[in-house]
């Protein structure tokens, strides 16, 4: 008997683990409209990854300086933002669909005409209309997967979105950086940037094989909003919008810029400097992987103001970079770093603010960022020409110690909506927050 049940006794942990992995599995199964989805995300973001990268190094080939790239950028930027509120409404009117088709065939299109059109001028108006083009994709990324996955499954549906756009990220990296060289090597007549424009068309044509998931979606009719007028600010955002646009001014100004250092200042070859992309991927990965701890332990101000500290050590370190291992190790930290601040930004806005007030508030931090970013890449581009980069180095790292003294004296004194649970448990964060 005693045999019996020793034989009996795994079989049925067996059988425990086996149901409670299939119980889990059934719980985060994600729908087919979904994955048809995540095909079309996964080609947009791979393709926009590639060509985000490839194009600026395409330009400096053509001529173009950091000052001219740096206000094509921010054109890009601009157009982004523009569109945000048309697209919006747009979406209401038509759907999510049909704004997804304009992001999947315009912002392509748009793309392949600024590799033929390359006066200043053209290249600022084709930047602004990419922008406005592009728009749509984050308007409707969100609400369609919350179309399309439940309750249960939602944050598993966007954990694996997210980390497969870093992912695509890392591989666009390595991709730009190999391609334009073995093209070049296999017509020996072809320059390096005919090889760039050749990847940078079929970039814009891999983002439009997304059309076809695309169309295959039933996201259903518009749904009528009950929309209200805009409220007025929270008084929050009157602390939080100034430390948060100083940041964005530092988030903005050297990484669009990093591709261009590494190839014309360091010396790297365009396969290497993809290598150093790729890895700053990787770096971002890791990033989000150690910032709930960081935010966990610390709370969401004291979490953002390490990271910005962090930040500005590494970005001042690169003016001292005498080894080119050293520089790549200071880079990758400062992309580490600023990365892991921006989640703690959005969650500290969102903790800090009744549902009712979250929509427009997001909205005014969205708007807010995106056109510092602009004025930023193109103030900086400028810079860059006149003074060099050793100048963009130690003013970011200053602003980047000016953002953590502003997010101290602003963000830390005010009381979030969870300040009396956190009076009664006894567990708040250094500032006298409570740790999230």
């Amino acid at each position: 008997m005693g045999s019996a049940v020793d034989c009996a006794g795994p079989p049925a942990t067996d059988t425990s683990l086996f149901q409670r992995l299939k119980s889990w599995l059934s719980v985060e199964t994600l729908s087919r409209q979904f994955w048809i989805f995540f095909t079309a995300a996964l080609f947009f973001d791979f393709a926009i990854g590639l060509f985000f990268f490839l194009f600026n190094l395409y330009l400096l080939n053509l001529h173009f300086n950091e000052r001219s790239i740096g206000i094509i950028a921010g054109a890009l930027t601009l157009g982004n933002v523009v569109g945000t509120v048309p697209v919006g409404i747009l979406v209401r009117r038509f759907g999510l669909q049909k704004m997804f088709l304009l992001c999947f065939v315009g912002a392509p299109l748009i793309s392949i005409f600024r590799t033929a059109f390359l006066t200043m001028p053209m290249q600022i108006a084709l930047a602004f209309l990419t922008g406005v083009a592009l728009s749509s994709w984050p308007v409707c990324f969100a609400p369609t997967i919350a179309k399309l996955t439940t309750e249960k499954n939602r944050v598993f549906a966007f954990s694996i979105s997210f980390a497969t756009g870093i992912g695509t990220g890392t591989l666009a990296g390595l991709v730009g950086g190999s391609l334009p060289g073995l093209l070049k090597s296999a017509h020996r007549s072809a320059s390096m940037g005919d090889g760039m424009r050749i990847v940078l068309i079929c970039a814009s044509l891999l983002a439009m094989v997304g059309v076809w998931p695309i169309l295959r979606l039933k996201l259903g009719t518009p749904e009528k909003s009950e929309r209200k007028g805009l409220q007025a600010f929270h008084p929050y955002l009157l602390r939080f919008l100034p430390a948060f646009a100083i940041w964005s001014f530092v988030t903005g100004s050297f990484i669009p810029f990093a591709p261009i250092f590494f190839q014309k200042h360091v010396g790297m070859s365009l396969q290497h400097v993809g290598m150093i992309f790729s890895a700053s991927q990787l770096a971002q990965v890791f990033a989000v992987l150690i910032a709930p701890l960081l935010y966990r332990r610390a709370g969401s101000v004291a979490g953002i103001i390490c990271a910005q500290l962090i930040a500005g050590v590494a970005i001042f370190s690169l003016c001292f970079g005498q080894s080119v291992h050293f520089i790549l190790v200071a880079y990758l930290l400062f992309t580490a770093a600023q990365f892991s601040a921006s989640p703690g930004f959005y969650g500290l806005l969102m903790s800090r603010l009744p549902d009712s007030d979250r929509s427009s508030a997001s909205a005014v931090q969205n708007i807010t960022g995106a056109l510092v970013q602009a004025g930023s890449a193109a103030l900086t581009g400028s810079l860059i020409v006149r003074f060099g980069y050793s100048t963009i180095f130690w003013t970011n790292a200053l602003l980047a110690f000016a953002s953590a003294i502003i997010c101290f004296l602003l963000l830390s004194s005010f009381k979030s909506l969870s300040a009396n649970r956190a009076l009664e448990t006894g567990r708040s964060g250094p500032f006298g927050e409570t740790a999230q």
